[in-house]
């Protein structure tokens, strides 16, 4: 998601449908310290294993479609808060560019649909459950209880359940806002592109910067502190993409290579 992270001797290493797969140190800390308001060690361990599972399906979306059309992927990464998956994005047309990218928080939906499927059919969860549970997350008042098929799962199945949707639905959706550089900020940066090579990408950090200045003061007015400072670390690094092609523009020195598919 941010950056990318060198290789350390404590790396995890696995492959997976030919594509190179290494977890980071730092992924287990993060989730961990995401969990952490939990005093229930399982309960801990259960959300990292959520989080393992559904963000390597984001990473496997991007490498898969990248893989399709024809260019492969050298290695997903997870670490941090999140991932990455190294694909030549830069190499590939502007309609492939928007598939791979989509296909991360795309694999993601799939996944949540999948997991509301199970749902259903092993354990009777109805969609008004889903619906319920839903509500619940984005803080919205419940006009009900979910139905006694939900309650009969296992206080860890329940967990696993509403993480499953939470991981998938809500870490989804904030992947999918135009801040780069998340999915979506990604995607609107090739839109802009499109539309107009020499601004484009200027165009799109702005709207970055703009996204995140504006969600970071609304977090803070909700006191959700960590979240206020998320998006305003978002914000600042955008601030400072925009002040590096400001530089380049003043001195010549970007080369936009963007059209190099249409020769």
């Amino acid at each position: 998601m941010l950056g990318t992270a060198a290789p350390t001797a404590y790396d995890l290493r696995f492959r997976i449908l030919d594509i190179p797969v290494r977890v980071h140190p730092l992924f287990w800390l993060v989730m961990a310290i995401l969990a952490s308001g939990s005093n229930d060690l399982s309960r801990i361990l259960v959300f990292i294993g959520c989080a393992f599972i559904s963000i390597l399906v984001h990473e496997f979306g991007h490498g898969l479609m990248a893989k399709y059309f024809g260019y492969r992927p050298q290695e997903i990464v997870l670490y941090g808060m999140g991932g990455y998956c190294q694909c030549d994005l830069e190499r590939q047309t502007p309609r492939e560019q928007l598939a791979v990218l989509f296909l991360g928080p795309g694999a993601g939906f799939l996944l949540l649909g999948t997991t509301l499927l199970l749902g259903a059919v092993l354990f009777g969860i109805t969609l008004d459950d889903d619906i319920t549970l839903v509500r619940a997350l984005f803080g919205l008042q419940m006009d009900r209880l979910p139905s006694p098929a939900f309650f009969r799962l296992a206080p860890v199945a329940q967990h696993i359940y509403f993480l499953m949707i939470e991981i998938n639905l809500i870490w989804g959706l904030l992947n999918l806002l135009p801040i780069w550089p998340l999915d979506g900020g990604r995607i609107s940066e090739v839109l802009f592109g499109l539309v107009n090579r020499g601004h484009g990408r200027r165009w799109a950090h702005v709207l970055s910067l703009l996204t995140a200045g504006m969600l970071a003061v609304i977090f803070l007015r909700a006191q959700q502190t960590f979240m206020a400072i998320w998006f305003a670390y978002f914000g600042f690094i955008n601030y400072q993409v925009l002040q590096a092609i400001s530089q380049s523009s003043r001195y010549r020195t970007y080369d936009d290579d963007g059209d190099w598919w249409k020769r």
